[in-house]
Parts: C-alpha cells; sequence; structure tokens
C-alpha cells in the first residue's frame, strides 16, 4: 500500500487514512483520499488464447485493451505536443463529467478528437480556434454512423475512432455540440465553460443569450423497438 506522508513543523505525519482496493476485469482500482488508480494489466502480444489460461490469467479480451491503451498513451505523448491539444482534451473531460451528452465519450477519443481539431496544415491554431473548431466538428457529425470520422492511427487499416460508440451515444456528441455551438455563437463561452457565476447550458429547455434564444437540438437516434428487431432478424 502506499502511504502519503505530510510534514506538520517539524514533525513528519504519516497519513494512514484507510485505503481500499477492488479488483476489476481489467486489473484493479487503489483507492485513497477521495482518489481513485485504476491499474490495467497486460501482456505480450504474442500471447494468445493458447498460452493464456482463462482460470487464471484475465480475459484476452482486457489484456488487449490494456495493450491498446499502452499505444495510445505512446502516440499522444509523441503527436500532442501543441499546448492548444492538451487544453482541448482538459476541456472535453470536463464536459464528459459535467454534461450528460458528453459522459460516453471514449478517453481515446477525446484525445484524437482533441488532435484532429487543432490540426491544420500550414498554421497553429489559438486555443479559441481549436475549441470553435471541435465543436463544429462534432455538430456536422464527424462521428456520426457514414462519416468520414477520424482514422485510429494504432490500428492497422482504416478503423474509425467512433466504431465501438452505440448509434445512441454517437448521436448524444453530435446533439450536444450543436447546441454547445449555438451558445458560443452569442458570447455563451462562461456558461459552456462551467465558470464561476455562470448560468448552466440547458438542453431541454431554450435559454437566452444577450437577448436571442437559443434552442437545444433534440435527438435524432430512436432505439428500435423489440418488434422491429425481431422483423429485422427474420428478414436476414
Amino acid at each position: 500500500a502506499v502511504v502519503s506522508t505530510q510534514s506538520t513543523g517539524n514533525q513528519q505525519q504519516t497519513d494512514k487514512a484507510a485505503a481500499t482496493t477492488a479488483v476489476t476485469d481489467s486489473g484493479f482500482t487503489y483507492t485513497h483520499a477521495g482518489n481513485t488508480l485504476r491499474i490495467s494489466l497486460t501482456t505480450l502480444p504474442s500471447n494468445t488464447t493458447e498460452t493464456i489460461d482463462h482460470e487464471k490469467h484475465i480475459k484476452l479480451e482486457h489484456l488487449k485493451n490494456s495493450l491498446a491503451a499502452i499505444r495510445h498513451a505512446r502516440w499522444f505523448e509523441e503527436n500532442a505536443f501543441q499546448s492548444s491539444i492538451r487544453v482541448m482534451v482538459r476541456i472535453l473531460k470536463d464536459f464528459k463529467r459535467r454534461i450528460p451528452f458528453f459522459k460516453n465519450a471514449n478517453p481515446w477519443t477525446i484525445d484524437l478528437l482533441a488532435h484532429h481539431s487543432a490540426s491544420v496544415t500550414g498554421s497553429q491554431l489559438t486555443i479559441p480556434l481549436v475549441f470553435r473548431r471541435c465543436l463544429q466538428l462534432l455538430a456536422a457529425g464527424i462521428l456520426l454512423p457514414g462519416s468520414a470520422s477520424i482514422s485510429d492511427p494504432c490500428e492497422p487499416g482504416f478503423v474509425k475512432a467512433h466504431s465501438f460508440m452505440s448509434y445512441e451515444h454517437q448521436d448524444e456528441l453530435s446533439c450536444g455540440a450543436q447546441t454547445l455551438l449555438r451558445a458560443l455563437a452569442h458570447g455563451g463561452f462562461r456558461e459552456i465553460l462551467g465558470m464561476n457565476g455562470a448560468r448552466r447550458v440547458t438542453f431541454d429547455t431554450p435559454i437566452m443569450f444577450d437577448g436571442v434564444i437559443v434552442t437545444p437540438s433534440k435527438l435524432a437516434y430512436e432505439k428500435p423497438t423489440e418488434t422491429e428487431k425481431m422483423d429485422t432478424n427474420a428478414g436476414s
């Protein structure tokens, strides 16, 4: 266990607050003082289902996901050297925490979206321009079915960055971004960023910015009913 040391005057006090661990599908978590550290385990790429014992080891699927996370971290460290990219990642992760439509955004998709938003040939965009471009890309449907999307640089071939997302979650990202972009166009950046004293942007009722009423976008995707699913399966 990790023991943190706090200095008080000339005396050091050891913080022995209760720490907890919990086993997960891919490893374990360590929680202490309100902070949670997630540890994921992996193996060599050469290991296959023939060398993995399902009764003793973590499932190969989770091992591969953890291995992919290492590739993602290395790629981001090598390519996201612009400060605007890292700031955009922080903003999107804050959206993921505060805004319901962004809660299902994957961290890797966030990294790729921030990098793509700041990548313009021949020029380096400022943070405000990267922020606006990111919302424009999402609102235009870059992560919707049938779009050109963003290619995953860590996978062979052309694998779309949002290929793992459900239609419902793709629609939520696009819909939320459309509403935020309208608010931004009428000076609602303080509300979007959740600054102290600013109103909260609503996604179910209209909100007024500088005398202009901004109406939230509505979700377009509708889950198929059980009858529709049965008809589809019967047809196939």
